[in-house]
């Protein structure tokens, strides 16, 4: 399941499990500070197809969704 899976509800718990698509994307990603086996906390979504909000470790992330259908996880 990527992070723009309908059914992770916000306060949901994943483990990034890979990441797959554009490479520019997983690249981008990458300098974000996202690594594989990284647990994020889904904090919510913005309306009408806007940024989803994660939070990792002490930091936050806005993410599109071009970049966060990039991101295979699993629930925690």
């Amino acid at each position: 399941m990527t992070l723009l899976e309908p059914s992770l509800k916000p306060g949901q718990t994943v483990e990034i499990h890979n990441f797959v698509g554009d490479a520019v994307l997983c690249q981008r990603l990458h300098e974000m500070g996202l690594r594989k086996g990284m647990v994020l906390t889904l904090l919510g979504r913005a309306p009408f197809g806007g940024p989803l909000l994660v939070r990792f470790n002490t930091s936050f992330l806005a993410l599109r969704n071009e970049e966060a259908i990039c991101a295979l996880v699993k629930l925690k």
